[in-house]
């Protein structure tokens, strides 16, 4: 009975292990004049996801969670209620996401870190990102899904 329990107990271990992923990190670097830096922790299996994710991450944060310190994105462009609004206006964020658009508010990608596994053997990558989000509000604004500043 022990050793059935004991196998049942390392099954569900090695089940919640091999489910968990390693969860990525935005932090603020600087402003510019309609642009925000960004240094993102970003995983993936081979370096190049690892790259398109940290691009991901950082738009998803800009638009849904807003970034702390920013004179530009204090508070997220889109709002908090991630899911509503992208069931909301689902074909634009489909293409923003699901087609990759976002890469076209991207100016740079610059990897700080080698890609690597981190203490929990996940691969994962360090990258500072810098985003146009004068021309992402303006698309927002374009497609109906933010009003303009003012009206």
């Amino acid at each position: 009975m022990r050793l059935i329990v004991r196998n049942l107990l390392l099954l569900l271990s090695l089940i919640v292990a091999f489910g968990l992923r390693g969860q990525d990190k935005v932090t603020y670097v600087s402003d510019g004049t309609g642009t925000i830096s960004l240094r993102v922790l970003s995983y993936g299996k081979k370096s190049k996801e690892a790259m398109n994710n940290a691009e991901k991450v950082a738009i998803q944060t800009i638009l849904f969670r807003g970034i702390p310190g920013s004179n530009q994105v204090e508070y997220p462009l889109v709002g908090v209620n991630e899911k509503a609004i992208q069931e909301q206006h689902g074909a634009y964020f489909k293409e923003l996401f699901d087609k990759e658009r976002y890469h076209s508010f991207i100016i740079s990608n610059v990897p700080i870190s080698q890609f690597e596994k981190d203490a929990t053997k996940k691969k994962r990558i360090i990258v500072d990102v810098k985003v146009n989000i004068r021309a992402l509000r303006l698309d927002l604004e374009q497609n109906g899904i933010v009003r303009k500043f003012g009206f």
